[in-house]
């Protein structure tokens, strides 16, 4: 058997492939052996009887190395790069339509336009996703618990630091409230970290429980202070996709608690206090901004075509306000077309998440695309005149980016971490080794 098995893993390239590969032949042959021995053959002619039942180990082996090779999710990459397409017209159209023309100074007597600096965050964004996913997805599990302590380690010192302009000069303030504004962007990272953190407490049972909730609650706790203000967006986008993820692992059986009562009980902890900082929130701030400048762009636009609101009017058009920008220069039709597009691509990219076996790709998946969906709920409400958390990052993904396209680059990351999924959905088995002594 151990003959057979070798010489058939010779056959094979990708060797990530070779140890589910071998589990599952070996599984195979062993079961034939088993039902042999049964039958009245003894030990060693069942085993001899149960390979030469297997065929010959070059041909299968052959036949191996073409499904388990690595993969590429044509359709999807295709699909992101139609909506890549997509944003980079939009965008291109709004900076020769707005008549304060948005644009950037990237040196002393040089200006760009914002469609142009829309086009080179984009590629910038696919060039990353491409090299994502030429990673291995278990990479990021297996440096999980590492990256995720410096991740929030970080993200707490920055928040806390408090820099005297006086004393150090206001380039050296500037310097630090730039690197806290970028370690909060980076924040979206600890969906996929979290999902590593979870498969390495696999096969615990409350206290691992205990401590995967201690993840998600540090997190939101430093989550809500956003550009120097409380966001509600920030505060729930990332917990959830957490909630979300830990979710799965128990229905998966990862933790061994019993699993209603604990999902129940893991929800109702941070849903009670969710809803009363939303409510305390929306006491505090009113939606009088909305109601006097978002809501009347809504009402004086038309299905199809130009709306009452002129294009110019509307705050913030390249970036959170891109869908209010849309339906009053091409009508609420329109908006809604390209929110669906989005949608849809998002949706996509979630099915190819399903295609793989592996449990540990099938949970960062999911975790990351819940994060696109969730920015685009934010966004939409943001249109409707129903968020007055003006204080967060919305944007629409892929279409917008945040205001310096942070959020636009953190899309195409997930994309690619999904797009390593794929990639490896015949080579890893249901599970695998991500501990860090592993090869």
């Amino acid at each position: 058997m151990e003959e057979y098995i070798k010489k058939l893993l010779e056959q094979v390239r990708f060797q990530k492939a070779h140890k589910a590969i071998e589990d599952e032949i070996r599984l195979h042959i062993e079961d034939q052996i088993n039902e042999n021995i049964s039958e009245g053959m003894d030990k060693e002619i069942a085993e001899k009887k149960a390979v030469e039942d297997m065929g010959d180990p070059v041909e299968a082996g052959i036949e191996l190395d073409k499904v388990h090779r690595p993969q590429l999710a044509w359709e999807l990459v295709v699909a992101t790069l139609v909506v890549t397409v997509l944003g980079g017209i939009l965008h291109i159209y709004m900076s020769k339509q707005l008549n304060w023309g948005l644009s950037f100074q990237i040196s002393k007597n040089h200006l760009v336009q914002e469609g142009t600096m829309f086009v080179f965050w984009t590629i910038l964004g696919v060039a990353l996703m491409l090299l994502i996913y030429l990673i291995d997805f278990t990479t990021i599990a297996k440096y999980s618990k590492i990256a995720g302590f410096i991740l929030l380690a970080a993200h707490f010192v920055s928040d806390s630091m408090y820099v005297n302009a006086d004393s150090m000069g206001y380039d050296v303030v500037m310097f630090f409230e730039g690197l806290k504004y970028r370690l909060s962007e980076l924040m979206f990272l600890m969906v996929p970290l979290y999902a590593g953190i979870l498969y390495k407490y696999k096969g615990r049972k409350y206290g691992g429980l205990i401590k995967a909730v201690i993840w998600i609650m540090v997190t939101t706790i430093l989550l809500p202070f956003c550009n120097g203000g409380y966001s509600i967006e920030a505060m729930m986008v990332i917990p959830i996709c957490m909630l979300v993820q830990l979710t799965i692992a128990i229905n998966k059986e990862w933790i061994k608690v019993h699993k209603i009562p604990a999902t129940i009980a893991m929800w109702s902890l941070f849903a009670l206090p969710f809803m009363k900082s939303i409510k305390t929130f929306c006491e505090l701030y009113g939606f009088e901004y909305e109601e006097d400048t978002i809501r009347p762009i809504i009402r004086g636009s038309r299905l199809f075509g130009r709306g009452i609101v002129r294009g110019d009017d509307v705050r913030y058009a390249e970036d959170s306000g891109i869908l209010q920008y849309l339906s009053t220069t091409m009508g609420i039709g329109v908006a809604i077309a390209v929110v669906a597009i989005v949608i849809g691509l998002i949706v996509y990219a979630l099915i190819v998440t399903t295609k793989t076996k592996n449990q540990l790709g099938l949970v960062m998946g999911i975790g990351c695309m819940f994060w696109l969906v969730e920015k685009v709920i934010f966004n939409i409400a943001f249109w409707l005149g129903i968020n007055p958390d003006r204080a967060g990052t919305t944007f629409l993904p892929f279409i917008s980016g945040g205001m310096t396209y942070e959020g636009l680059i953190a899309s195409y990351v997930m994309l690619g971490i999904v797009l390593s999924i794929y990639k490896y959905k015949d080579a890893y088995a249901e599970h695998v080794d991500i501990s860090l002594r592993a090869g």
